[in-house]
């Protein structure tokens, strides 16, 4: 008899023990989490993803690891993400996702991810101090007395926050859009290309080349913001575009925010949790800090509705300017987006 109780209180302890780990192993995060950059390092998913989850990590008590996997204007790292069990310990930094179904990059609609808005970025147009257009009329006329595709323009691949910005230009004034979309593997080979010469100008966002403008490397020729946009370091302020196309106003402004997301089919509660995370990380010193140096607005994290009701936006207005271009494959009717 003593020998059958004594077998079954180990038999009792051994289901109590497998019992409380499989339980322990439920509360998220229980392990490190993986944050994927889509894109090349330097550029402004990387920046932006690396700063936040910095942060993250320390209140979630785990660390999170950064993998950079460029390729495909992003799909390749987005792809690795879906890939893996959905679950919370693969994240994306990335800005809105919004171009790649409709360009035929991808099979998975923007609404297959739930967003985190950290920073907003406005796009600018900008040469190299070198350069003979000094200003944007300079540009411009070049840009309409030559032939389509003289001039290049360095962008982060097809689909990436400046080759949309040329896009929403171009829908208006189809002289913006005579330059060459050159892709580079991310915002900051961009930039590179534009410094080493291969390129003719730039239309990347304000914080892949802020410490060029302030070095003065590079010249702003005008923001694609609805007032003259003013960055700290930078002695000038840099002309808005509707200053010299007064039909693109309506249009402005033109960039991208920048945060992290993951699958829309996260359990619930891992939401909640990264959610809150993302937030304070987005209130810390160093977030606050990172924007007044790296001249982006800091959105003072964005909740996942907040940040989704965003990207969904983004991907009507961008999606439809694509496909009534004719550079779309599909249409954003095909996701249920309206105009």
């Amino acid at each position: 008899m003593k020998k059958g109780l004594s077998l079954l209180l180990v038999c009792l302890c051994i289901f109590a023990s497998v019992f409380a780990n499989g339980a322990k192993e439920d509360v998220f995060p229980s392990k490190d989490i993986t944050l994927i950059v889509p894109w090349g390092a330097g550029g402004s998913s990387d920046l932006v993803g690396r700063i936040i989850t910095d942060d993250m990590a320390k209140t979630l008590g785990v660390n999170i690891s950064v993998v950079n996997t460029p390729g495909a204007t992003g799909t390749v790292g987005m792809n690795d993400c879906l890939l893996q069990k959905h679950d919370g310990y693969t994240l994306i930094a990335n800005a809105t996702p919004h171009t790649h179904y409709v360009m035929g990059l991808a099979e998975w609609s923007p609404k297959d991810w739930d967003y985190m808005a950290a920073y907003y970025v406005p796009c600018i147009i900008a040469v190299s101090k070198n350069s003979p257009y000094k200003t944007f009329e300079d540009l411009y006329e070049a840009l309409e007395n030559n032939p389509p595709e003289t001039l290049k323009n360095s962008i982060a691949g097809i689909g990436s926050s400046g080759y949309n910005a040329v896009m929403v230009l171009s829908a208006t004034d189809a002289t913006m859009g005579k330059g060459l979309n050159t892709p580079y593997s991310g915002g900051a080979d961009a930039i590179k290309a534009l410094l080493a010469g291969e390129v003719d100008f730039t239309s990347q966002l304000s914080n892949e080349m802020i410490d060029y403008l302030r070095s003065g490397d590079l010249v702003a020729l005008c923001a694609m913001t609805e007032e003259d946009l003013v960055l700290e370091g930078v002695d000038y302020a840099i002309p808005s575009i509707g200053k010299f196309i007064p039909a693109l106003q309506s249009s402005l402004p033109i960039g991208d925010a920048f945060g992290l997301m993951f699958p829309s089919d996260v359990p619930d509660s891992t939401k909640a949790i990264l959610e809150d995370a993302f937030i304070k990380a987005c209130k810390s010193d160093a977030a606050v800090e990172f924007a007044e140096t790296k001249g982006m607005v800091n959105l003072g994290g964005m909740t996942i509705e907040e940040s989704n009701a965003l990207k969904d936006a983004d991907a009507s207005k961008v999606g439809y300017v694509l496909y009534d271009l004719g550079e779309a494959k599909h249409s954003p009717a095909d996701l249920g987006y309206q105009r």
